[in-house]
């Protein structure tokens, strides 16, 4: 799919990594809306780029029908909007903490694809982008339900792929290392850095403008995922082959399933 002259929603896109993938978006020739809660943060945005503004909630169905009253379909649907809590051991944020990732970082991505997906399928034509994380691969320990909600996203990604590749329906995931975004620049405090160590490690924050258009390649391409810090490919290998290494003798003794029968599988 050529980006150019497509329509183009990007939610959590009032700066970061969204603001990075509506600019690049706008950049190579596509009609962007950019979504955010903060619709000043929007605003900003889109006057910036000569984009569209809208106020978005994602985790309200209600809130999507008022944007897709105005954006009518869509050509591609970026779901970028995330948030993460702080670095804590899981059995120390609140339910309502936990609650509140998963609505805005999963079902965010599910009230998306629900508003825009029909329209796309029934035009046989139509990119579904969402943002994952390097944590939906590597999870990080005080750091659970944010990379819960992104392996999430993962799933829910190569699912709806495998159900919508005879449709003309494309989906790719976004894997974001470190970049320069709201989310990363609120770290400092957190993690205790004074102004120099900040410095040292914030000059190795990505900019979001190449990971837009690293995403924009993708999508004309059609390719399932991009990985904007392919530094990480050694632990996510690592990984992986301890999982493979895990797969050795069936529970059961003896156990043989019928291959055939399980083709769904594949």
């Amino acid at each position: 799919m050529k980006v150019a002259g497509k329509t183009v929603l990007v939610t959590g896109g009032g700066g970061g990594i969204g603001g990075g993938l509506a600019e690049a978006f706008a950049e190579a020739g596509a009609r962007v809306f950019v979504a955010d809660i903060d619709a000043g943060l929007a605003e900003e945005t889109a006057a910036r780029i000569g984009a569209t503004a809208i106020a978005l909630d994602v985790t309200s169905l209600s809130s999507w029908a008022a944007a897709k009253a105005v954006t009518g379909d869509l050509d591609i649907l970026c779901n970028n909007a995330g948030i993460a809590t702080k670095f804590e051991p899981l059995e120390q944020l609140s339910p309502e903490g936990f609650d509140r990732v998963m609505a805005v970082n999963v079902r965010g991505v599910f009230n998306g694809v629900l508003t825009y997906l029909p329209a796309m399928k029934a035009r046989r034509s139509g990119h579904v982008v969402n943002t994952s994380s390097t944590n939906g691969l590597l999870p990080h320990g005080t750091f659970a339900a944010y990379c819960a909600s992104k392996f999430a996203v993962l799933g829910l990604s190569d699912s709806l792929r495998q159900e919508v590749e005879d449709s003309g329906v494309g989906v790719t995931v976004l894997f974001p290392g470190l970049t320069r975004s709201r989310m990363s620049m609120a770290m400092k405090d957190e993690l205790g850095m004074d102004d120099a160590s900040w410095d040292a490690f914030s000059a190795n924050m990505m900019e979001p403008i190449w990971l837009g258009r690293a995403v924009v390649r993708a999508v004309e391409a059609n390719e399932p995922y991009v990985m904007s810090h392919p530094d990480h490919a050694p632990l996510v290998e690592r990984r992986h082959q301890a999982i493979i290494a895990a797969h050795r003798e069936p529970a059961q003794p003896g156990y043989a399933p019928n291959v055939e029968g399980l083709g769904f599988l594949e």
